[in-house]
């Protein structure tokens, strides 16, 4: 029967020798010692490797867990807020092109650093049914949605103009359909969360096709 021949899996020795046995890797007892350290000092890192790894998921659930339970002392109107940034954000985003729905600059004057406000024709305090329509928000500067808060002769304006430009956009049944009667929904936390992150998802979508372009 033919003998077997191995090389000697110390890497600084790396001789050929004839096993005694069928899972000897060495060629010496000297070699021997050197390999059973080399893998005592490898299954050592492993295990500390290991130990790290679960402390670092046990941290991260740890997180999880304070993250979740703070959420749940949060009110119904921390995550409306959230909702509705979200939709605000979605609509500048979706109007990027536009110009102010009120007094249709393109271009807005730098009294609030040139920025951009999401609009809405029915107000979100005197309308609230309507707060996540987007029939019923545009793009618009933010000297306008200032002036829209307001009362008197400014107020007045930015909305005649706000609507004029709504029926020159999209016609008249739509000015309408948004000044007629609407249900109130009865939104509860759930539906804020949801919507929140419905919104969060479109804009992420938006971003990724505005940057491609």
């Amino acid at each position: 029967m033919r003998k077997i021949r191995r090389r000697c899996k110390n890497p600084d020795c790396r001789e050929w020798f004839n096993p005694a046995f069928q899972n000897q890797q060495w060629c010496s007892a000297e070699c021997g010692t050197v390999i059973a350290l080399a893998k005592r000092e490898k299954d050592r890192q492993k295990a500390k490797q290991e130990a790290e790894r679960r402390r670092r998921e046990e941290t991260q659930q740890e997180k999880r867990h304070t993250k979740i339970r703070k959420l749940a002392l949060k009110p119904d109107s921390y995550f409306k807020k959230q909702a509705q940034q979200a939709f605000n954000q979605f609509i500048r985003l979706r109007d990027h092109d536009q110009p102010c729905i009120s007094c249709g600059e393109t271009n807005p004057p730098d009294l609030h650093g040139g920025q951009w406000d999401c609009g809405h024709f029915k107000t979100v305090g005197g309308f609230p049914e309507l707060r996540f329509e987007e029939r019923n928000a545009y793009r618009q500067c933010k000297s306008c949605n200032a002036g829209s808060a307001k009362h008197g002769a400014k107020a007045a304006t930015v909305a005649q103009q706000y609507e004029a430009n709504l029926v020159e956009r999209y016609g008249q049944a739509l000015v309408d359909w948004l000044n007629g009667p609407h249900e109130m929904p009865h939104y509860r936390r759930d539906d804020f969360i949801r919507i929140r992150d419905e919104y969060r998802a479109k804009c992420r979508k938006l971003t990724k096709l505005m940057e491609a372009a």
